[in-house]
C-alpha cells in the first residue's frame, strides 16, 4: 500500500491524459500534462472555457479518473489505484472548493462544515471550536445555525470555503471558489487560500486571473487540455513535507448521529418515507402473522370419533397418575397468559340441552369460548342466568329460554309427563352468536359447575346405593332429576326403581307392598368413580310414581339434597383457549411427564396428514414469494426518495467518505425508520388487540422470538436496500456522478 516517504514534492504528473467517452465521440480532455506540484505554492491554472482547467482539477483532486501517464503523491503513484484508494486520497489529502458550492441544502451552516471534520475523523474534543472558527473567518458567523438552502449564492460559496479548509488536507482545490462573491468577499477569500498555501499546496482555477495574481505564487494556462505556459511568480520556500495524514475515520455512533440528522433535517421526506415504510411493516406483519398461525398452530379437523365438542377452545387436560387436581393446579392454570378460563369438570361439555317444546339441541361452550367478533349482537353472559344463543335459532336478545337435557326427550317414557325433566333453569338471551349455522350454546362458568350438568355428563356411570339398617342396594343406571318443591329430605321415586329394591338381586322383599316400603327409613349415596367421599343421607321416600314399561329407574329430589349427596372431583378439566395457536402454546408449558392433555379439534384421519404437509410447505413458498415481491415493491417505492438523496451522498463521497461510510449511514437511516414504523404500527397492532374491530388480531402469535426476528427481517431489508442504492453512487466517478445531478 501507500508508504511513507519524506520528498519535496506534493504532487507530480507526468503525460497524464484524460478522455471523455460518448456513444459516438471520444474527446481528449487532457493531452499528456506533466506538472511537478510542491506544498506551499498557490497555483493558478488559467484558460479559455473547455480548455481543461476544471479537468485538470478533477484529476488532481481524485474525483475524477485518468486514461493514460502517472499521477503520484507524496511520491506514491496511483496509476493502480481502485475505488476505495481513491477514496481513502480524496479523505486524507484532499479539501475541494467546488464552483457550484456542492453543499448540503438540508444542512445548517455549521453541519456542512462539521460533516467534513466528523468524516475526516478530527479529534471530536476540538471539532466543534475548529468548525466555529472557521465559520467566522470566513463571515458566517450571523449564519451559523441556518438552513444552507436559505442562503445566498456568495454564501454559499463561502460555507464550501470553511467545509474544505475544516478538512486540513494538505492539498486544497479550488473551482472558481470567488466567482458568486463580490470584490470585497472574493479578495478576502484569496488573502485567506494565500494564508493557507504557506503550510499546504493550493491549486486554484480561475477565469479571472488579474483577481487573483497579487497572490498567486505559480501560473499555469491551459488550452486544448495541453499546458502552454508554467511561470513561476514568486519563488517560495517549500513547505515542509508533511507526512501522510492518518485517517482516523467516524465512529459507529457518529454515523448513526448523522443518520439521525439526515433524517431530521428533511421532516417531509421523512414523513413521507415513514407512510410508506408503515405500509411496507404492515404487509410484512400481516403475511408473517398468517404464517405464524398457520405453521404453529394445529390443524383443525371437522371431526372426532371419541369427542362429540371438538371446539377449538376446548384443551382437555388429566393427570397422567389419574389423581384429581388441587385447588392450586387449578389456580396455576388460570394464571396461565393464553389460558382464559379453566371449566373443573370437562364432561359437561359433552352435554347437549335442548330447548323446551322444541327438537332444537345444542353443545354447551363455556363464554370465556367467545372470541371479539364472534357476537352479532348483545354481550357475553356475566352471570349463571344468561345465555348466547345461535343465530339459527331466532330467539331476539331479552327473551328467556328452558333448556332440558337431550337424552331426557329422546328415552323418557310417556307416562312420566307430570314429573320434572330435570330442567337446569332459566335463561335470559343477552347475545346472539354470529355464525348462521352454530351447533353450540354459551354458558357462564357458574351455570356449567350445576351439579345437575355434572350428574348428566357422567349419568351412564352413576348409581345410587339405597341402604336400611341391614341391608344395601346399588341401583346403576339410575336417572335423577331436581325438584325445588319437594321438602330437602323427602324423595320421589319411580315404579321401575321400586321393583328393582324389592326383587331378589337387591333387597329381596318381593312380597313388600308399596306402603309398607314408603313406611321404611332409608340412607341414600351417590356412587362414582370421580367421587371420593361417600355421603350417607337419611330420607324419606313419600311417593312413587308410575313408569312406562320401559321407563329407566328414576328418583326425585330437591337439589339441596342432591348437593349434599354429589361431590366431584375435579380430575378431567378444560383449559378455554382462543383456538388452536393458542392451545399449542399452552400445551408446550405444560409438563407432560405429569398432565395428559387432548386436543379434540386437532384430530384428523391419517389420509389428511399428508395434505397437511404439502399445505404447509405451499404456506412457506407462498410467504417467501409474498416477501421477495415486498422486497422489489419496497425498493421501486423508496427509489425515487432516495434519489432525491442522491446528490447529498455523492457530496459526502466528495468531502471524503467511504462507500463502507455511507453504507452504513444509509443502513443507519432504513433501518432507523424501518424500526420506528415497527414500533409504530406493533402499538397500532396492541391497540387493535384491545379494541373491537374486524382486522385480525395477529399480534397474539408473536413471541418474543417472533418480534425479533421480525425485526431482524426487516433490519435485513434495509441492509440490502442501502446497499443497492449505494452501489449505484459508486459504480461513476465523483464528478460524473455529481454531473448527473
Amino acid at each position: 500500500m501507500i508508504h511513507k516517504k519524506k520528498v519535496a514534492t506534493m504532487l507530480k504528473l507526468q503525460h497524464v491524459s484524460k478522455y471523455y467517452r460518448s456513444e459516438e465521440t471520444v474527446v481528449q480532455a487532457l493531452r499528456r500534462v506533466s506538472l511537478t506540484l510542491n506544498s506551499g505554492e498557490f497555483v493558478v491554472i488559467t484558460g479559455e472555457s473547455g480548455s481543461g482547467k476544471s479537468t485538470l482539477l478533477n484529476v488532481i483532486s481524485g474525483l475524477d479518473t485518468y486514461e493514460e501517464g502517472e499521477l503520484s503523491v507524496n511520491g506514491e503513484e496511483t496509476s493502480y489505484y481502485g475505488k476505495e484508494d481513491w477514496e481513502n486520497y480524496r479523505s486524507q489529502y484532499i479539501g475541494f472548493i467546488f464552483q457550484n458550492y456542492n453543499i448540503i441544502d438540508s444542512y445548517t451552516v455549521y453541519q456542512n462544515v462539521m460533516a467534513a471534520l466528523t468524516i475526516q475523523g478530527y479529534p471530536k474534543s476540538s471539532r466543534k471550536m475548529r468548525a466555529i472558527e472557521l465559520i467566522e473567518r470566513v463571515g458566517l458567523k450571523e449564519q451559523l445555525k441556518q438552513k444552507s438552502s436559505t442562503l445566498s449564492g456568495g454564501q454559499k460559496q463561502r460555507v464550501a470555503i470553511a467545509r474544505a479548509l475544516a478538512k486540513d488536507a494538505p492539498i486544497i482545490v479550488a473551482d472558481e471558489p470567488t466567482g458568486n462573491l463580490d470584490k470585497k468577499a472574493g479578495q478576502n477569500i484569496i488573502k485567506l487560500l494565500k494564508e493557507i498555501s504557506r503550510e499546504k499546496l493550493v491549486v486554484m482555477v480561475t477565469h479571472n486571473y488579474e483577481e487573483v495574481q497579487d497572490e498567486a505564487t505559480r501560473r499555469i494556462r491551459l488550452f486544448d487540455g495541453e499546458v502552454v505556459e508554467d511561470k513561476t511568480l514568486v519563488q517560495t520556500d517549500s513547505a515542509p513535507t508533511q507526512p501522510k495524514p492518518l485517517h482516523q475515520g467516524m465512529h459507529w455512533l457518529e454515523k448513526l448521529a448523522m443518520a439521525t440528522r439526515n433524517l431530521l433535517a428533511m421532516p417531509k421526506r421523512l414523513l413521507l418515507t415513514l407512510a410508506i415504510s408503515l405500509f411496507i411493516v404492515a404487509v410484512f406483519s400481516f403475511t408473517y402473522g398468517s404464517y405464524i398461525e398457520a405453521s404453529s398452530a394445529f390443524d383443525i379437523g371437522s371431526w372426532n370419533p371419541f369427542f362429540n365438542n371438538n371446539d377449538p377452545s376446548r384443551l382437555i387436560v388429566l393427570r397422567r397418575d389419574q389423581a384429581p387436581f388441587t385447588p392450586e393446579e387449578l389456580a396455576e392454570f388460570q394464571s396461565y397468559a393464553r389460558v382464559r378460563e379453566v371449566i373443573a369438570f370437562d364432561p359437561v361439555l359433552e352435554l347437549r340441552l335442548g330447548l323446551e317444546d322444541t327438537w332444537s339441541a345444542y353443545y354447551v361452550l363455556p363464554s370465556a369460548s367467545l372470541t371479539r367478533g364472534d357476537l352479532r349482537e348483545g354481550r357475553v353472559p356475566e352471570s349463571a342466568a344468561e345465555i348466547v344463543m345461535p343465530r339459527e335459532a331466532a330467539i331476539p336478545i331479552g327473551e328467556t329460554v328452558r333448556l332440558t337435557f337431550d337424552s331426557d326427550r329422546y328415552y323418557r317414557d310417556p307416562q312420566e309427563a307430570n314429573q320434572p325433566s330435570g330442567m337446569v333453569q332459566t335463561f335470559t338471551v343477552v347475545g346472539i352468536h354470529a355464525a348462521r349455522y352454530h351447533n353450540y350454546i354459551y354458558l357462564h362458568r357458574e351455570a356449567l359447575e350445576h351439579p345437575l350438568l355434572q350428574y348428566k355428563a357422567i349419568e351412564q356411570h352413576v348409581s345410587l346405593l339405597f341402604a336400611t339398617a341391614d341391608k344395601t342396594a346399588e341401583i346403576p343406571y339410575i336417572s335423577i332429576r331436581l325438584d325445588e318443591t319437594l321438602e330437602e329430605n323427602t324423595v320421589h321415586i319411580g315404579q321401575r326403581t321400586f321393583s328393582l329394591l324389592i326383587s331378589p338381586e337387591y333387597f329381596n322383599t318381593p312380597s313388600l307392598t308399596e306402603a309398607a316400603f314408603l313406611e321404611q327409613s332409608y340412607a341414600l349415596s351417590i356412587l362414582h368413580p370421580l367421587i371420593s367421599e361417600e355421603h350417607l343421607t337419611t330420607v324419606h321416600i313419600d311417593t312413587i310414581f308410575s313408569q312406562g314399561q320401559f321407563g329407566m329407574p328414576a328418583v326425585v329430589m330437591h337439589p339441596d339434597l342432591f348437593a349434599t349427596l354429589f361431590h366431584l372431583d375435579s380430575s378431567q378439566v378444560t383449559l378455554v383457549v382462543e383456538d388452536s395457536f393458542d392451545a399449542s402454546r399452552v400445551m408446550a408449558a405444560l409438563d407432560q411427564s405429569t398432565y395428559h392433555t387432548i386436543y379434540p379439534a386437532e384430530y384428523q384421519p391419517m389420509e389428511m396428514y399428508l395434505f397437511t404437509i404439502f399445505e404447509r410447505l405451499a404456506s412457506f413458498i407462498a410467504v417467501f414469494f409474498q416477501l421477495t415481491v415486498m422486497y422489489f415493491l419496497t425498493y421501486l417505492a423508496l427509489r425515487n426518495i432516495m434519489r432525491a438523496r442522491k446528490r447529498d451522498y455523492v457530496i459526502y463521497r466528495s468531502i471524503g467518505a467511504t462507500q463502507k461510510d455511507l453504507n452504513q449511514i444509509t443502513i443507519l437511516e432504513l433501518i432507523g425508520v424501518f424500526l420506528t414504523a415497527f414500533v409504530i404500527m406493533y402499538v397500532l397492532w396492541a391497540v387493535n388487540a384491545v379494541v373491537e374491530t374486524p382486522i385480525p388480531n395477529y399480534l397474539r402469535y408473536y413471541t418474543l422470538g417472533n418480534y425479533l426476528f421480525a425485526a431482524g427481517l426487516l433490519m435485513g431489508l434495509a441492509f440490502l436496500l442501502g446497499l443497492r442504492f449505494n452501489r449505484k453512487i459508486f459504480k461513476d466517478s465523483v464528478i460524473t456522478a455529481l454531473r448527473t445531478e
